[in-house]
């Protein structure tokens, strides 16, 4: 674990404070498991501070217990920030009848909030996350692996939620008929739906694709490389950004993490025709 300059000796003085605590009075000493969980909470909690922009180079200059109490600060915060997003997600989010997405929304967050320990185990990320989202979270754990997490499937309910619930039901049925059961994205469902009728220049109104859409397509794909077709997307997603959702870069950025693999599944399914 990096200890971002400071001796084990001051390290070590944090988890000392923090032990009798943690094992409650009636315990004079605690595991040598339980005191490297601690460290790892206290290191932790430094990273948070260090990585934070709010106290920019003199991060590096603060004691050991500073850092470390500044961080405290921005984990508590960062819970706060998830149960705000948390609550309106509940309320108003649409799981599209995907059982996985909606017991990590309506289960998964309450159950986090609940049994998270911002100050002796800030790094747990307790919740298994089984809902696919299209960025990458595998670096990160505790608060900022589940924030994360809320803040992408806020995103994702922005974008679907500009072409209805029946609109994304119909695609996510012509996908698979038991689509319910899947453990997939919802997006990257949709948004290769979209791609796909974007590249043949077919009206979105029109579900489902045709021999002479995938012919089509070929033709259109024939020559590119990988690193063309995944340009060709993007430049695609930024005029469906430009069109339904103002230019949002957020939204955007957040969808061109799947850019790759709507690429690769164009690129598969128009090579059978080619």
């Amino acid at each position: 674990m990096e200890n971002f300059g400071y001796s084990s000796e001051e390290l070590i003085s944090i988890v000392a404070e923090l032990a009798p605590k943690y094992a409650g009075c009636e315990h004079s000493s605690i595991t040598y498991e339980k005191a490297q969980m601690l460290m790892e909470g206290v290191l932790y909690s430094i990273r948070e501070c260090m990585e934070s922009g709010r106290h920019g180079l003199l991060a590096k200059e603060l004691p050991a217990k500073e850092a470390y109490a500044l961080g405290q600060e921005i984990i508590i915060q960062k819970v706060q920030n998830l149960q705000k997003l948390a609550s309106r997600l509940i309320f108003e989010f649409q799981d599209y009848e995907l059982e996985c997405l909606k017991d990590v929304v309506t289960k998964g967050f309450p159950a986090f909030l609940a049994n998270y320990d911002c100050k002796y185990a800030p790094q747990e990320t307790l919740l298994t996350l089984d809902y696919p989202i299209l960025k990458d979270i595998n670096a990160l754990s505790g608060i900022d692996a589940v924030l994360t997490y809320a803040q992408c499937l806020a995103l994702e309910q922005k974008f679907l939620a500009n072409f209805g619930n029946l609109y994304v039901t119909e695609i996510l049925s012509a996908y698979h008929t038991d689509y319910e059961l899947l453990m997939e994205n919802i997006c990257h469902i949709v948004l290769t739906n979209l791609m796909g009728h974007i590249i043949v220049d077919k009206p979105l109104s029109h579900n489902g694709f045709h021999t002479k859409d995938f012919e089509h397509a070929a033709e259109i794909l024939s020559g590119k490389s990988a690193e063309e077709t995944e340009q060709y997307i993007k430049n695609l997603l930024g005029l469906l950004m430009e069109h339904y959702f103002d230019n949002d870069t957020l939204l955007e950025n957040y969808l061109r993490c799947d850019v790759p693999n709507i690429a690769a599944r164009i690129r598969l399914t128009s090579d059978v025709f080619m």
